[in-house]
C-alpha cells in the first residue's frame, strides 16, 4: 500500500464530537437541522423518550467540532480629540500671535512718531499765536484791522 491509499478521500476539518441533546421534539429537531445545514453533522442516534414522561426526548449527535472564533465586541472607536484640538488651537494661537505682534508694532510706531507729532503740534501752536497777534489773519470775526 502506498501513502496515497492510506489517506482518507475527504479529510475531516476538525475532531468529531458526540453530544447528547435533550429537549422537546421541536428543540432537538432544530439542533439537528442547524448542524445539518452547517455541514457539520456526521451522524445521530434515533430519538428516545425521556424516562420521566414529560414529553422530552434525547438524541446523541456526532458532529465536526470547528472551534469558533472568539466573539469580539464591535470595535470601540476611541475618540481622537487631538486632530480637533489641533485644528482649533493652531489657528487661534496664530491669530493671537499676529494680533499681539500688530499691537506691538502700532505702539512702537506711535512711540517713534511721538516726538515728531509733539514738535509739529508745537510749531502749529506757535504759528497760530504769531499770526493771531500780528493781525495778518482774520479769524472770522469782524475786526477793525482787516477792513472786513
Amino acid at each position: 500500500m502506498t501513502a496515497r491509499m492510506m489517506r482518507p478521500a475527504h479529510p475531516v476539518p476538525g475532531p468529531i464530537v458526540a453530544r447528547r441533546v435533550v429537549g422537546t421534539p421541536g428543540e432537538v429537531a432544530a439542533v439537528v437541522a442547524t448542524l445539518r445545514d452547517s455541514n457539520r453533522l456526521v451522524g445521530m442516534s434515533l430519538p428516545a423518550q425521556m424516562p420521566h414522561g414529560d414529553g422530552r426526548v434525547w438524541v446523541t449527535v456526532r458532529f465536526i467540532d470547528r472551534p469558533r472564533a472568539a466573539r469580539t465586541a464591535a470595535p470601540v472607536r476611541t475618540a481622537r480629540r487631538w486632530p480637533v484640538v489641533t485644528a482649533v488651537a493652531v489657528p487661534a494661537a496664530a491669530a493671537v500671535t499676529v494680533a499681539g505682534w500688530l499691537a506691538v508694532q502700532l505702539v512702537q510706531a506711535v512711540i517713534a512718531l511721538l516726538p515728531l507729532l509733539a514738535g509739529g503740534l508745537f510749531v502749529l501752536a506757535v504759528l497760530a499765536l504769531l499770526l493771531r497777534r500780528s493781525g495778518v489773519c482774520c479769524p472770522g470775526l469782524h475786526c477793525p484791522g482787516c477792513n472786513h
